[in-house]
Order: C-alpha cells, then sequence, then structure tokens
C-alpha cells in the first residue's frame, strides 16, 4: 500500500519553492523520521505553510465525479481494473491517500483534485515520491 499526505501550500511558499520541491519534501521526510519531543516543531512548520484546504470544493469534485455524499473516507476503484483502489480521508489540512495497484490508482484522485487548487502538493515519504497535482509554469523574469 502506498501512503500519499496532500497539502494545500500558501502562495508565497508555492512561488518561492517551484522548482525546489525537494527541500519541501525534505521537512515532510524529516518530520516523518523526527522523535515525539521533535514532532511538534514540524508540525508548526507545516502549519505555517499550509492553507486549511477548500473541503466545499474538494467534496464537489467527489460529488461531480463519482456521486459521493460528503463522508469521513471515500473508497474510489478504477473504472477498467478494480484492483487499482484509493481510500481517501480529507482533513482540515490534509488529504490522506492510500493506493493500491498500479500507479494509475493514485492518479484517480490527483487528477480529480488538480482542477480544485494549483497548489496542491503531494508527498509519500516511504517512497520518496512528491511533487504538485498540477506542475507550475516557470516565469522568466526580464
Amino acid at each position: 500500500m502506498r501512503h500519499y499526505e496532500l497539502y494545500l501550500l500558501n502562495n508565497e511558499v508555492a512561488s518561492s519553492y517551484s522548482g525546489k520541491e525537494a527541500k519541501l519534501f525534505q521537512l515532510f521526510a524529516e518530520r516523518a523520521q523526527a522523535s515525539e519531543l521533535e514532532q511538534s516543531l514540524y508540525d508548526k512548520q507545516v502549519q505555517y505553510i499550509t492553507n486549511p484546504l477548500p473541503q466545499t470544493k474538494l467534496y464537489q469534485a467527489l460529488f461531480n465525479r463519482y456521486g459521493f455524499e460528503k463522508s469521513d473516507s471515500y473508497l474510489i476503484f478504477s473504472s477498467f481494473n478494480h484492483t487499482n483502489r484509493c481510500k481517501v480521508m480529507i482533513e482540515e489540512r490534509k488529504i490522506c491517500l492510500d493506493a493500491l495497484g498500479d500507479l494509475s490508482a493514485e492518479t484517480l484522485v490527483f487528477d480529480l483534485f488538480k482542477p480544485v487548487d494549483p497548489h496542491l502538493f503531494a508527498v509519500n515519504v516511504k517512497d520518496g515520491r512528491f511533487g504538485w497535482l498540477q506542475p507550475h509554469e516557470r516565469q522568466s523574469v526580464l
């Protein structure tokens, strides 16, 4: 099973760390390995760089695509392969996603939430996977 956490990063952090996603991942990886004593410090840092999720938009996306009503968790199956599935839990500041099957399992959810906000960032600490659901375009400065 692959576990992802999705966060809505604030505009300033999203702009500053576009192209430097590995530094963001490092924060989440260190947080996952921190002792209990250090955990609260990392939690404060994550809270500082993130915004609360637009839950209404997320629930609306789930309803529009799958007809799901508001719930604590959702189980989403791939239409072409039912061994590919994701469990999705929406919290105030993060979305937890547990995926089984091939990588298309989580892609279903990423594609669903991608239009909700361009600053959604996914992290899978165990497998070292991370990135924006909707990659940012680099702006050139003249």
